[in-house]
């Protein structure tokens, strides 16, 4: 297992986490990375004098577009399945580690999402693809959005394909901080919703495949059941939008920052 971490300027958070988490591992084999940006010497200085030994690495790069940019560092370490987290919430169950390689064991071909209990009522607090199903995807999340929309893409994939496995696993969500980089949640969520096909053509290839285990008449269900998930995901972003302008005036960001119109420009270059 491959941790994937993404963090910023929460040094002292980020240290708390990852003590709290690291103490669960049960596998000889489990490794983090933590993807640090360089102009947050705060966090490069707060790891190195923490000294959690070489199972925890660290990137020092310059500032990525995106969290999943960040997050997708991690495939450069070789891995069986890879665990997307943040800084802000540890693991709390004993052995999870062990427990998200057992769950990952269930797919006959490798290909498939480890989750945990949920995070909210939509989505799940552990998101774990296979090495297998990174491959396919091309990445471990798709380095679209600013924030939020990466794991909403992949747990549609997820759902589509009908490979989700579950492994009984928790973190603690009571110190959770603000998301950074939010801004403009009804344009993305509107984004989201306008890339369906894109998901669906993505599952699709990966059901198609010759390394894909399954029945034809199984893969015919998986071919036809997406209306149910698209529909899904239209309801959860419309609730996005009914709460844009609260979100944006908790979030308190310009619009004006280069990276985020990079992103954004990106995403109106696809439309």
């Amino acid at each position: 297992l491959v941790i994937s971490m993404a963090t910023r300027g929460r040094p002292e958070q980020m240290v708390n986490t990852i003590r709290r988490s690291i103490q669960h591992w049960t596998d000889k084999n489990t490794v983090m990375l933590v993807a640090c940006d360089e102009d947050d010497p705060g966090s490069i200085e707060a790891l190195a004098k923490a000294e959690f030994g070489e199972r925890v690495v660290a990137t020092n790069t310059p500032r990525l577009d995106t969290i999943a940019d960040k997050w997708n560092l991690a495939l450069s370490i070789p891995a069986d399945v890879y665990l997307v987290v943040g800084d802000d919430d540890p693991y709390v169950t004993p052995g999870y580690d062990t427990k998200i390689l057992e769950a990952a064991k269930r797919f006959p071909d490798g290909i498939g999402m480890v989750y945990g209990y949920l995070a909210n009522l939509s989505f799940s607090g552990s998101v774990a693809p296979t090495a297998a199903l990174c491959r396919k995807m091309g990445y471990i999340q798709p380095p679209l959005f600013p924030y939020w929309f990466v794991d909403h893409w992949t747990d549609d994939v997820a759902r589509i394909i009908g490979r989700i496995s579950v492994a009984e696993i928790r973190t603690d969500q009571s110190h959770v901080g603000k998301t950074q980089e939010l801004r403009e949640p009804a344009w993305w969520a509107t984004f989201f919703d306008a890339c369906y096909l894109m998901r669906r053509r993505q599952a699709h290839k990966i059901i198609n495949g010759d390394d894909f285990a399954g029945e034809e008449w199984q893969k015919e269900l998986l071919r036809t059941h997406h209306p149910l998930i698209e529909q899904r995901s239209r309801m959860i972003n419309s609730s996005v939008r009914a709460q844009a302008k609260q979100l944006e005036g908790w979030s308190g960001l310009t619009k004006q920052d280069a990276r985020y119109l990079r992103v954004k420009q990106r995403a109106i270059d696809m439309l």
